[in-house]
């Protein structure tokens, strides 16, 4: 089963250059019985065999005299933690040897465990046969972290799950397939946008994919501006569907009250929305009244409007979840929303209070001097 490991690819060539030393040893060969017998009836009953500890404590006995420098017993079973791409890195980093114990039939004598065993892994909440194919994925995925085994560092701290967040998509040749276009900040050679495009993308794709994730995520400022972004332009597409005709506005920015959530969630929940969505309110003669809904990017907003003979006006509310308070996503997320000028919207008034108009400052807006007041950006 371990060919494919060991004879094969990256991991392969990096054996056959020193880079790294795979060993694998047969249990059987650490019995004390004629027929060569791993595995007995549990005790107390039930389906199945269990492998002894016998053999299994045998041959790790003779493997652990055979090492030079630190080691880590890691038992492979459906009950161990579930093995991360920190796991890789720290087990790749902080050990010269690591011994893995692949479990089979219904598992292993528990004193085997007890004895020997340092962590136990899992690779998923699912069972399979046994904990080969586990073994290889965990040898793997320590291995090619480890120095020489791929051309340079970049081809792994670039991946998903590197530094808690997922990778941004990619894309080849042809430019055109299908009708679907490669994104133009990817052929413009601005090595910065680039950049900007990618680390946003990788911001999204983890938040959409992963929300559990992201949660986890410490940002920097230059995360939270991306955030803010992603959340303008979300709202701000959302947005020009319905106001693409305004000639005039106003976006109101305040705190969501706890009125506001259950309002909203009851509306999605009556209209069997999505977590995403953009619902219908109301509808009158002179104007309607929308939510805008986006839990996942940590926002919702309403949008109304009214109709007069002379023109059409609207007023946009944005609230800013309480997930996704505190971390400074709020105001780069209107910053992103003005900076689309949707539906010609012009007027943006925000809370009073010398606080408020800190944020803004340093966010590039300057006040007006009407009543309330009115912020334009520069």
């Amino acid at each position: 089963m371990f060919s494919s490991l060991t004879q094969e690819s990256i991991i392969a060539r990096a054996r056959e250059r020193g880079h790294i030393d795979i060993q694998l040893h047969q249990i059987r060969d650490f019995t004390e019985n004629r027929q060569n017998q791993v595995d007995d009836y549990p005790y107390g009953g039930g389906r199945g065999c269990v492998m002894q500890a016998q053999p299994l404590h045998s041959g790790w006995e003779y493997i652990k005299a055979q090492q030079q420098g630190s080691c880590r017993t890691i038992y492979l079973s459906p009950q161990g933690k579930v093995f991360t791409q920190q796991d890789a890195r720290r087990l790749g980093r902080d050990y010269d040897n690591l011994i893995l114990v692949c479990g089979h039939y219904e598992g292993i004598d528990q004193r085997f465990i007890d004895t020997c065993v340092d962590e136990e892994v899992s690779i998923g909440d699912f069972v399979l046969t046994g904990g080969e194919i586990p073994a290889m994925a965990v040898a793997d995925s320590v291995c090619r972290l480890l120095p020489g085994v791929l051309s340079d560092e970049e081809c792994f701290t670039d991946e998903s799950h590197w530094n808690g967040r997922l990778e941004h998509p990619q894309y080849s040749r042809p430019e055109n397939w299908m009708g679907q276009r490669v994104p133009e900040v990817l052929l413009s050679g601005n090595h910065g946008e680039v950049e900007k495009w990618r680390q946003k993308a990788s911001l999204r794709k983890t938040l959409l994919a992963r929300p559990d994730m992201f949660r986890r995520l410490i940002f920097s400022k230059s995360d939270l501006r991306l955030l803010g972004e992603l959340k303008g332009e979300n709202l701000a597409a959302s947005a020009q569907s319905i106001l693409s005709r305004l000639h005039t506005g106003r976006i109101t920015v305040r705190r969501s009250t706890e009125n506001d959530l259950q309002r909203i969630k009851k509306l999605r929940s009556e209209t069997g929305n999505s977590r995403d969505s953009i619902t219908l309110e109301s509808l009158h003669s002179g104007g309607a009244h929308f939510s805008i809904y986006a839990d996942s990017l940590g926002f919702c907003g309403e949008v109304g409007y009214s109709l007069n003979s002379d023109n059409k006006s609207a007023e946009i509310f944005i609230y800013l979840l309480p997930h996704s308070r505190g971390r400074g996503i709020g105001g780069y997320s209107v910053k992103s929303v003005i900076s689309q000028n949707i539906g010609g919207v012009n007027t943006f008034t925000l809370p009073e209070g010398e606080a408020a108009r800190n944020i803004w400052d340093r966010l590039g807006f300057t006040f007006t001097a009407d009543t309330p007041p009115n912020l334009i950006l520069i």
